[in-house]
């Protein structure tokens, strides 16, 4: 058989394979409305679960000033071409975190896990943004009110109204309230969060350090 030949047979061959599957259309929680945040080809329905997902949390909601948060979903449930999925995590843009953060600023960043109403565990990564720079005291004193704030807010929500809370405005406004008497706050963000499941959890906790020092 010659080489051109062989070549027409695979190239037929992978044609057909792509034929044969089938595209799903990928909708975020119920939180975000179920919006359609993309499509992805399988031959089978288990092909896709467990498949990552990910959306600009603007297109969410259709909030532009929102451009730099992208939010992750895993799909965890198929049924004919519309796959579903679950909240995964979220993070925010290395170059809007670099905007916050200038000369003579401090930035204090944290890694906390919580656990949500229902029983989800979840890793949360606050970043608090001061105007000057401070003692360790009043860092640690801050790092502190924030982890302890985030732990009860996430013990009282279930985890999609815990999403919702932690990507709107309600987080950081709440949080400032919290440390305002320790020192004055440039700006709160929540910088990324990630459900930890059995399958990652010797993963995530191995970078936790690394996280919590970048």
């Amino acid at each position: 058989m010659s080489k051109e030949k062989a070549a027409r047979i695979a190239a037929k061959k992978v044609k057909d394979k792509w034929k044969s599957k089938i595209w799903y259309t990928i909708l975020a929680t119920e939180s975000f409305g179920k919006k359609e945040i993309g499509s992805t080809p399988a031959s089978e329905p288990d092909e896709i679960l467990g498949r990552i997902s990910e959306a600009y949390l603007s297109n969410l909601t259709g909030d532009f000033k929102l451009s730099h948060v992208k939010v992750y979903f895993r799909i965890n449930k198929v049924e004919g071409d519309k796959a579903y999925t679950e909240f995964e995590g979220h993070e925010i843009n290395q170059d809007y975190i670099r905007r916050l953060v200038r000369r003579r600023k401090t930035r204090i960043d944290s890694v906390i896990d919580v656990t949500t109403a229902d029983g989800v565990k979840i890793r949360l990564k606050p970043l608090i943004i001061l105007d000057r720079k401070v003692i360790r005291n009043v860092e640690t004193n801050i790092r502190n009110a924030i982890n302890e704030f985030l732990k009860e807010k996430a013990s009282s929500l279930p985890l999609d109204q815990l999403v919702v809370y932690m990507l709107s405005p309600n987080y950081p406004n709440d949080a400032f309230e919290k440390i305002k008497n320790i020192y004055p706050t440039r700006k709160i963000e929540l910088r990324k969060s990630e459900v930890i499941r059995e399958r990652n959890k010797q993963e995530t906790m191995e970078g936790a350090q690394a996280e919590a020092e970048v």
